[in-house]
């Protein structure tokens, strides 16, 4: 990210180019991208176990009190789309390569980064909960970004080095010396501020002999950044020109050398007089495109903050309608659909899991299949929006979504054809808005396999998570057992209480015990793979309910997974503890605990709360890995208590007040248990592909 080298050159050298500053009363223009992924990691949070969302809720509300207590006013600015142009194709290979080894690298216990998938949904929610101004461009956002802070001359918020390239009399301050932790209080106004460093480009142009600022454009595409590599350029000997003998004497040398010159188009001149005649023109043009790219005129996001005026939208992006540009910019729909318009391509994100297994997102496949459906088909197609048409050899036009993914430690290309099923037949995007709500409902249950008649008896809060969980039951590989289904339900338990306002965690017993107990737990390759699935699922079910207008309530993402606690309830209940022992009886806690089970339960028909109850029973024999030797409920008894549950209305629970506890439920829950640590079958290879491709949530129309 950025302009290579940059960054480290900056800050070894910051007595020259970063200044102490005591930051307080101003706008501050926040990098959204950078930002949550830098502060993500800086807090140290977990990564091995698929993510702890709440804890990172709670540090994103502190910063933004601290703000609040130093009279900063943010403006949140996230990248959306990809680049249409494809220049950035080559750096986002790269870079997913990097992402899955580094993924395989920290399943494997070395340190690495990934961040959890849902990072990003989890902070659009809580900035829109703290009513914080936030933009999601329908593009990346660096441009945009660097024109609001010019035209309201406020700071950026960054580590992005392309930030230190544009002309900005603000500066910009780097998040990595944002101490937002350490509010100072002025000794003479009394006010309190942030103390940071402070980064200008007068500075640096005083430190090479008051260099014109217009040849600071020319170090991105010579150094090389996420759109430009011109390597035999960048391979040239400057560190010949640094006055010092130093490890970034090459990025010291080139300004040095640049800095010689009165501006950019001389410099230029001077620069091709060191390249081939067969280059010359392909590295000017090259090097004229970079300047372009760093001037900076009024953009749209101030009028959009201001007044919420969309902006018109131009070439490729003018294939989104018209209702879908507030929310994308809003951040209230999910900018995964404008690369699916666009450019008929989605990249997945690896997660730390069991890399002998297939990539978890092929859990979520039919989901993406229905949303990719909506996207792409249902209206009238124009020729370059069918990217992989093969009219010439088959006489028929297919549209395709490309999906960029792992195959073990591979990132491969598979194409996945865009096909009209019954849940979206008859549907268009330009006019999917106004569907009337029950249709659009209806797609989302056909989807994740529920039954409409299921919906009543499940309250609205509860009933995304739960219907995603049921999917995830249902599809995934190897097979959840009731170990891994009770840990689940049990950390949304504890995320839901964790919400509330009356903070009632004193209810939870050992489920808190165990959070606030930080010890390091091994990596259950099995456990982290099904919850790897279980959130992909959870990620594309809130792609796709929000481009259907949200027909279920969105839940909080922050509330629904905390993996070290989650990983940590499965080891409780594979030892032979139960549930109840980790609840206070008669608690709130129990009884929504119960309203989960239950209802994911009555979703499930009597084969799959069987293969469910019999994925336990693979250690029956002798003991498990802890030691304890456990027993399984004959079939016979589960038969008789799935009977006793399909026969049972959930709404009797009288809204989780406690009464009429089913002695068929309590056996349920009580149901001793024992896990696989580990899955071996022939699902791993090639050869044998997974028995999830044989199951279908839907029909395809012939």
């Amino acid at each position: 990210m950025g302009v290579q080298g940059l960054k480290r050159y900056i800050e070894n050298n910051n007595r020259n180019f970063l200044r102490d500053h005591p930051f307080r009363g101003s706008k501050l223009i926040i990098d959204g991208c950078n930002f949550y992924y830098s502060l993500y990691f800086q807090c140290k949070l977990d990564q091995m176990h698929g993510g702890d969302y709440d804890a990172f809720e709670e540090i994103i509300k502190q910063f933004f009190e601290n703000l609040t207590a130093c009279d900063i006013s943010p403006f949140v600015v996230l990248d959306g789309g990809a680049d249409h142009t494809n220049k950035k194709f080559d750096t986002l290979m790269e870079r997913s390569k990097d992402k899955i080894q580094q993924a395989y690298d920290l399943s494997m216990g070395s340190k690495d980064s990934v961040l959890p998938i849902l990072i990003k949904d989890v902070f659009r929610q809580v900035l829109h909960k703290l009513k914080v101004p936030l933009v999601e461009c329908l593009q990346e956002a660096d441009w945009e970004i660097a024109a609001l802070a010019k035209e309201w001359n406020c700071p950026i918020l960054s580590n992005d080095s392309d930030f230190y390239i544009f002309n900005l009399e603000a500066g910009v301050l780097p998040i990595t010396y944002f101490h937002w932790r350490e509010v100072e209080v002025d000794s003479q106004s009394n006010k309190k501020f942030i103390p940071t460093k402070y980064f200008s480009v007068e500075n640096v142009c005083a430190s090479f002999n008051h260099m014109n600022k217009d040849l600071l454009p020319l170090v991105a595409p010579i150094l090389g950044n996420d759109y430009t590599k011109l390597q035999n350029i960048r391979n040239l000997s400057w560190e010949q020109h640094s006055v010092q003998d130093w490890k970034f004497a090459r990025i010291d040398g080139l300004l040095h050398w640049l800095s010689k010159f009165a501006g950019p188009e001389e410099a230029i001149v001077d620069l091709l007089k060191l390249t081939t005649d067969k280059e010359k023109d392909f590295v000017g043009k090259a090097l004229f495109e970079a300047i372009k790219e760093y001037k900076l005129i009024s953009g749209s996001l101030a009028q959009f903050f201001i007044s919420k005026k969309v902006p018109q939208t131009s070439g490729p992006l003018r294939v989104l309608p018209n209702w879908t540009l507030c929310p994308l910019l809003e951040g209230r729909m999910s900018s995964s659909i404008i690369d699916v318009l666009v450019l008929q391509r989605n990249i997945m994100r690896p997660q730390v899991e069991d890399f002998e297994l297939p990539s978890s997102n092929e859990t979520s496949h039919a989901i993406r299949q229905v949303l990719y459906g909506l996207l792409l088909l249902g209206e009238q197609q124009t020729e370059d929006k069918l990217m992989a048409a093969d009219k010439e050899s088959t006489g028929t036009s297919k549209c395709y979504v490309e999906e960029y993914d792992r195959k073990k430690l591979r990132l491969t290309c598979s194409k996945v054809e865009v096909i009209e099923t019954r849940v979206n037949a008859g549907l268009r995007l330009e006019t999917l808005w106004k569907e009337p709500h029950n249709v659009r409902l209806q797609v989302l249950l056909d989807t994740l396999g529920v039954p409409i008649d299921k919906l009543k008896a499940i309250p609205l809060d509860l009933q995304l998570q739960v219907f995603v969980t049921h999917y995830w039951m249902a599809n995934a590989q190897p097979q959840p057992s009731q170990v891994h289904l009770w840990s689940l339900l049990l950390g949304m338990v504890y995320g839901k209480l964790c919400s509330l306002p009356n903070k009632q965690k004193d209810t939870l017993l050992s489920l808190k015990k165990m959070q606030i107990h930080q010890e390091s737990i091994p990596l259950d390759h099995e456990v982290a793979h099904l919850y790897s699935q279980w959130q992909s699922c959870l990620l594309w079910s809130l792609h796709l309910n929000r481009l259907l207008c949200n027909p279920l309530q969105e839940p909080e993402c922050a509330s629904l997974y905390r993996g070290t606690l989650v990983h940590k309830t499965v080891r409780e209940l594979s030892r032979g503890i139960t549930p109840d022992t980790l609840l206070v009886s008669g608690s709130y806690a129990e009884q929504l605990f119960r309203q989960l089970k239950d209802a994911v339960l009555s979703l499930m028909d009597k084969d799959g709360i069987l293969k469910m109850s019999n994925r336990n029973g693979h250690r029956t024999a002798g003991k498990t890995p802890n030691g304890y030797r456990h027993q399984n409920k004959p079939i016979d008894e589960l038969s008789s208590l799935y009977e006793h549950l399909m026969h049972e209305d959930i709404e009797d629970d009288d809204d989780l007040n406690g009464k009429g506890r089913s002695k068929a439920k309590t056996e349920m829950l009580e149901c001793p248990f024992t896990i696989r640590t580990r899955h071996k079958s022939k699902s791993r290879n090639d050869t044998y592909p997974s028995k999830k491709y044989e199951r279908r949530c839907f029909e395809y129309i012939a």
